[in-house]
Formats: C-alpha cells, sequence, structure tokens
C-alpha cells in the first residue's frame, strides 16, 4: 500500500511554480524554528479523515492544507499556487518510497480562511481543504 499523502507532496514537489512561491517548504508538519525562516512562505499538506477503501488499491482521503506566508498576501499567493496545482492535475502518476502511485484528482472542497497560525505568532495562514483521489499498483502505469 502507497501513502497517498507522500505521493501527493511529491506531486506537489515536481510543481516548478509552486516551488518558486514556496522555496521547497511543502511538508505534514510545520518546521517554523527547525528549518524554515519566520515568517516564511511555506505549504503544510496533513490527513484530515476521508473515505476508506479496504478492498481496492484507491484511496480518497481528504486533506487539510495550510499555505502561510508573513502577510495574508503572501499566504493568498501560496493559497492561489496550490490552486494552479490543482487545476492541472488529472492522472500524473508519481513515484513513492514503495512504489507508483496515479493521482486521479486533487481538489479543493472548501474556501480559504485567514487565519494566524497558532504556534506562531508572526506566520499567518490560509486554511483550506481538499480531496485527493489516488490508485496504486504493484504492477505500475503505463
Amino acid at each position: 500500500m502507497i501513502d497517498a499523502l507522500e505521493a501527493l507532496i511529491e506531486l506537489l514537489y515536481a510543481d516548478a511554480d509552486l516551488n518558486a512561491v514556496v522555496s521547497g517548504r511543502i511538508a505534514p508538519r510545520h518546521k517554523f524554528g527547525d528549518g524554515w525562516p519566520i515568517p516564511c512562505q511555506a505549504l503544510q499538506v496533513q490527513y484530515d479523515g476521508g473515505d476508506a477503501e479496504l478492498y481496492v488499491e484507491w484511496q480518497r482521503p481528504r486533506i487539510e492544507f495550510r499555505c502561510y506566508g508573513a502577510t495574508y498576501v503572501e499566504a493568498g499567493a501560496v493559497y492561489r499556487a496550490l490552486v494552479a496545482v490543482c487545476r492541472k492535475t488529472r492522472r500524473r502518476v508519481v513515484e513513492t518510497s514503495v512504489g507508483a502511485g496515479l493521482i486521479y484528482w486533487v481538489n479543493l472542497i472548501s474556501g480559504p480562511s485567514f487565519l494566524q497560525e497558532p504556534d506562531v505568532s508572526k506566520v499567518m495562514m490560509t486554511l483550506v481543504y481538499g480531496e485527493l483521489a489516488v490508485a496504486e499498483s504493484r504492477l505500475g502505469f503505463d
């Protein structure tokens, strides 16, 4: 079984436009004070529930995206770059540490909320939820 979150993060790392905004700062937990400067533009991506598929090689988790910046304008720029990735992602194969995953889509399923990161007072955040559809295969994809 592949890790759908790892597949999504690999997809996000591969997007040049997003990385131009966040400088490669994409992780399942924020790293402010542990490698990421405070403040900076970054993207946190983590699981937030979703549908369980126990008998097929298909996953549809709900995802929480936290788009960070020094200001709401900077956090909004990360959000807009994320929206662009979601709009252009259709049937993309990504490599994970345990095999290939086929990402069918990444859809945002909520509007953005502008908040302050509770752990780091100098960091603004745009919070949005999404859904990921990814298939896995031991045989690979052609």
